[in-house]
C-alpha cells in the first residue's frame, strides 16, 4: 500500500473524500450532482440506442482528426494559457463540440464531447490543479448545451430538407448557437449563484475577452459544421484562423500579465507610471488640470499580523475594487507597492480632487471585509489616508507630483490618519 508524505495510508477513496466539493453549500452540491446524474442517464440512453451510418462516422473521424492535430500542435500555447489564467478560462473546445452538435447524431456528439473534454483535463487542466469533478460537471454542461442546440436546429429546419431556402439553414445555425451559449451560461450561473450568492448576472459578462472568444469559437464551429455537411475536407480550412485566434488570446493574456498587479488587478507600478506620464503630457498640451492621489491603507501591517497575509490580500483586492467603482473608467489607477495605491485624475482641479478623495476615503471606511479568525468570522475595520498633488500647482513633472502627494500623505498620517490632505504650495 502506498503512503503519503506523513506516513498515512493513501487510497483513491481518501482523495475523493478530500475534494472541496463536499464542503460547498448543500444547494450547490445537490445542483451539481443532479446535473451530472441527469446528463449521464440521458447520454447512456442515447448511446445504447445509437444509430449512425457511414457518413456520420466519417464526419466524426474528420472532426476528431482535426481536433487531434490542433491539440497537439497548439499544446504549448494551451498550457501557457492555463498557467496564465487566474480564473476558469474559455478554451477552444466549442469549435468541435458545437460542430458535432450540428452535424452528428446525439450519441456521437456525446462521445466526441467525452473524448475532447476528457483529454483536455488529462493534458492541461489536471496539471493546473483542477479537480476531476469540475471537469465532469463542465462536460455535463457542454453535453446539455449540445443537445439543446441540436433540438432547436431540428425545430427551425424541420421540413426544409436539402432543397429548402438557404436562410433556414443559416437561421437554424444562428439560433442553435444562441441556445448553446445560453444553456451553458445559465447552468454555470446557477452553480456559481448557489456557491457564492448573491452574484450579479452582469458580473459574469464583465470579461469581454471571454465573451468574444466564446462567440468566435462558436462561429468557427458553425462554419466547420457547414463544411462537414457538404464538403467534409473543406473543414480543414478552419485550422488557420483557429491557430491565429489561439495565439492572439495568448498574446492578450501575456499583455495583461505584464501590465497588471496580480493581487489587485490594477495597473502595476511601471505601467501606471507610463500611463500617468501620458496623461500629464496631454494636460501640458491642452492646458488642463490634473490631480494625483496616493492612497495608503492605515495600520495595514496590523491586518497582516492579526488575520494573516491571505486576509491582507483580500483587503487589498476589496480596496482596489472600491477604487475602480468610485473613480472614472479612464482614470489611471495602480498599485504602487505594499498597501499603497495611486491614481491620476485627468481634468480634475484641486477642489474636485478633494471631493473625490473624501468620497473614496468614506467608501473604504465603510467596506466590510470578512475573514475567519480562530474559526470564527471577523470583520476587518479599514481606513485610508490620502495625499493629493495637482498639476500645474505642485509641479510639471510626474516625479514632482509624486513627491508632493507623498509629503501630503505623511502629513495625513501625522495628523491622525483616515483623512485627506492636499500638498501645500
Amino acid at each position: 500500500m502506498s503512503r503519503s508524505a506523513r506516513g498515512t495510508p493513501f487510497s483513491p477513496l481518501a482523495r475523493l473524500r478530500g475534494w472541496d466539493l463536499w464542503t460547498t453549500p448543500r444547494a450547490m452540491l445537490a445542483f451539481v450532482l443532479t446535473v451530472d446524474a441527469v446528463m449521464f442517464l440521458v447520454s447512456f440512453c442515447l448511446v445504447i440506442n445509437a444509430k449512425a451510418d457511414g457518413s456520420d462516422l466519417a464526419r466524426l473521424l474528420v472532426l476528431l482528426a482535426l481536433w487531434v492535430v490542433f491539440e497537439e500542435t497548439s499544446n504549448r500555447i494551451a498550457q501557457m494559457r492555463v498557467r496564465l489564467a487566474n480564473y476558469g478560462h474559455v478554451d477552444m473546445t466549442s469549435v468541435w463540440t458545437f460542430a458535432a452538435a450540428l452535424v452528428l447524431p446525439p450519441a456521437l456528439t456525446v462521445f466526441l464531447c467525452a473524448v475532447v473534454l476528457g483529454y483536455a483535463w488529462l493534458r492541461h487542466e489536471r496539471r493546473s490543479g483542477m479537480r476531476a469533478y469540475r471537469q465532469v460537471f463542465g462536460a455535463a454542461v457542454v453535453v446539455a448545451s449540445c443537445l439543446a442546440a441540436r433540438l432547436v436546429l431540428n425545430l427551425v429546419t424541420a421540413g426544409a430538407g436539402s432543397s429548402g431556402p438557404p436562410y433556414r439553414a443559416v437561421l437554424g445555425v444562428a439560433v442553435a448557437m444562441l441556445v448553446y451559449a445560453a444553456v451553458n451560461f445559465f447552468v454555470l450561473f446557477v452553480a456559481i449563484y448557489l456557491a457564492v450568492r448573491p452574484v450579479k448576472l452582469t458580473e459574469l459578462l464583465e470579461n469581454r475577452q471571454d465573451v468574444t472568444l466564446e462567440f468566435a469559437t462558436l462561429c468557427l464551429g458553425g462554419l466547420t459544421a457547414l463544411a462537414l455537411a457538404d464538403q467534409p475536407l473543406l473543414a480543414v480550412l478552419v485550422m488557420p484562423p483557429l491557430f491565429v485566434l489561439q495565439r492572439s488570446v495568448l498574446t492578450k493574456q501575456l499583455e495583461i500579465a505584464a501590465t497588471t498587479d496580480a493581487k489587485t488587478g490594477l495597473l502595476n507600478a511601471a505601467t501606471w507610471q507610463s500611463m500617468a506620464q501620458h496623461e500629464l503630457a496631454r494636460a501640458h498640451r491642452e492646458h488642463e488640470a490634473a490631480a494625483l492621489l496616493i492612497i495608503d491603507m492605515d495600520n495595514f501591517k496590523l491586518v497582516n499580523d492579526t488575520y494573516g497575509h491571505i486576509a491582507g490580500d483580500v483587503v487589498l483586492r476589496a480596496v482596489a475594487d472600491c477604487l475602480v467603482r468610485e473613480l472614472r473608467q479612464y482614470d489611471a489607477i495602480g498599485r504602487f507597492g505594499g498597501e499603497e495605491f495611486v491614481a491620476m485624475l485627468a481634468g480634475v482641479d484641486e477642489l474636485t480632487a478633494v471631493g473625490i478623495s473624501e468620497r473614496v476615503r468614506e467608501q473604504i471606511q465603510s467596506l466590510e471585509v470578512s475573514t475567519p479568525i480562530d474559526g470564527q468570522p471577523a470583520v476587518i475595520a479599514l481606513s485610508a489616508s490620502i495625499g493629493i498633488s495637482c498639476f500645474p500647482e505642485h509641479g510639471g513633472e510626474l516625479e514632482d507630483l509624486l513627491h508632493a502627494a507623498d509629503s501630503a500623505l505623511y502629513a495625513a498620517k501625522r495628523a491622525g490618519r483616515n483623512r485627506v490632505v492636499v500638498s501645500p504650495l
